[in-house]
């Protein structure tokens, strides 16, 4: 981390701001014009504080924004740049803008996303009317060629948010959540390193969050087709870092002493599913040894496809001429 949560307890900041909006910027030349713009271009023209946190990016997105900033000379005293000495991950990144935000409420954004220009002074108008302490919405997966509207949960109910969140029925990432400051703050919440970041943060904030409100409509754009992104990494690395959050996850639900024994076994459950996904058999006998105590749970985790609920029930079973059967038929599949 860049900063730890002693440090981000000690941080006395006068709230100047109604929104700050923190952005990572590493590797995005290609896409950082488009964010900028619309986060330039919102209809919320005053309160807004703007993050750039330039972590190390070898290219020239952050002279992009930089350009792209001076064709806005109203947002011009509204931005800041924070820039990293090494490149250091999102997480980090997203720390250290933190630890200088000055708004009433926090929101991120990704270098290669984008978003619709109301999202802003919709979701602020949103925590205000109802005192909220976290605004959610829906979000559009972005395709090289097509859109999909991801429609989240219509629930609010902090415990059942949780709940949702572990069995992965609700979207973990924090661009679709405007979250009061004082969260951080009052509950020293920062942000751990590696994959799932945001879905450890978000259980924290359900946890404190004394009100939620939800938005069902769609303003963030979230790009699938960036393989530059940081999170486009290695499967095994990615998994490393999937399985850390997913521990620190279960340690903060068990010092609550919350009863939610079956969500923590889905939640294991969805951390090594992508070994699944593989053609390698090695991978199978893997997700077999990760968690091993879930295994017997892959029947009802209501998440996963019915056909990967077979193949894990055969590989928790070690029913292996089933799975060499399965790999063979992939990959001819993928041979066609």
């Amino acid at each position: 981390m860049c900063i730890d949560a002693l440090y981000l307890a000690k941080i006395k900041v006068v709230m100047e701001y109604k929104i700050s909006i923190i952005v990572p910027v590493y590797n995005v030349e290609n896409y950082i014009e488009r964010c900028v713009r619309s986060l330039f271009e919102q209809t919320m023209k005053e309160d807004v504080e703007y993050i750039f946190v330039n972590d190390c990016t070898p290219d020239r997105s952050i002279q992009i924004v930089e350009e792209v900033a001076s064709e806005y000379p109203d947002r011009l005293e509204h931005i800041r740049y924070v820039h990293h000495i090494l490149n250091s991950g999102a997480s980090a990144a997203r720390n250290s803008g933190l630890a200088i935000a000055k708004g009433e409420y926090i929101i991120y954004a990704d270098g290669d996303d984008w978003a619709e220009k109301e999202m802003l002074a919709d979701m602020y108008m949103a925590a205000k009317e109802n005192d909220a302490d976290i605004v959610r919405s829906d979000f559009f997966c972005t395709y090289s060629t097509h859109e999909e509207i991801v429609k989240q949960v219509d629930e609010v109910d902090p415990m059942e948010c949780i709940k949702l969140l572990l069995s992965e029925k609700l979207h973990g990432a924090l661009w679709i959540k405007l979250i009061k400051r004082t969260l951080y703050t009052d509950h020293m919440i920062v942000f751990f390193d590696g994959y799932w970041e945001d879905l450890r943060a978000s259980v924290q904030f359900f946890y404190y969050a004394k009100k939620i409100v939800y938005i069902p409509k769609a303003y963030y754009h979230y790009v699938q087709y960036n393989t530059n992104a940081q999170g486009a990494q290695n499967l095994g690395k990615k998994l490393d870092e999937i399985i850390k959050n997913t521990d620190g996850i279960i340690e903060f639900l068990q010092e609550k002493n919350l009863p939610l024994d079956k969500h923590i076994h889905y939640l294991k459950l969805a951390a090594k599913q992508t070994l699944l996904f593989t053609c390698v058999k090695s991978s199978f006998r893997e997700w077999l040894q990760i968690y091993p105590e879930s295994n017997n749970y892959i029947w009802s985790y209501p998440s996963l496809p019915l056909h990967l609920r077979i193949v894990g029930g055969c590989t928790a079973l070690k029913l292996w001429p089933l799975i060499d059967l399965w790999i063979w038929i992939k990959k001819r599949h993928k041979g066609k």
